[in-house]
């Protein structure tokens, strides 16, 4: 059983509705927005020798794209619990 099935509707509600909460704080995106500039900006600096610090930055932004994907998951488990709970 995953952890879909097994938690409490209203636990999973309040998660999403935190997960929520954090993709539309206003604070939270322009934190998230300037920490991504900053990283493209040091990879647009970066010598055309330096593959590795390109990589360890790129790696550095996606990580933070599948930081936030995990708000979104949120999100999506509760709309697919309640589309189960309809069936």
């Amino acid at each position: 059983m995953s952890e879909l099935e097994t938690m409490e509707l209203h636990e999973l509600q309040a998660k999403a509705d935190a997960a929520s909460a954090m993709l539309n704080s206003e604070v939270f995106n322009q934190a998230f927005s300037s920490m991504n500039q900053g990283i493209v900006d040091q990879i647009l600096q970066t010598p055309p020798e330096a593959n590795e610090e390109r990589e360890r930055l790129y790696s550095m932004f996606k990580a933070g794209q599948m930081f936030v994907q995990q708000f979104a998951t949120l999100i999506n488990n509760l709309e697919l619990r309640n589309q189960q709970d309809g069936e």
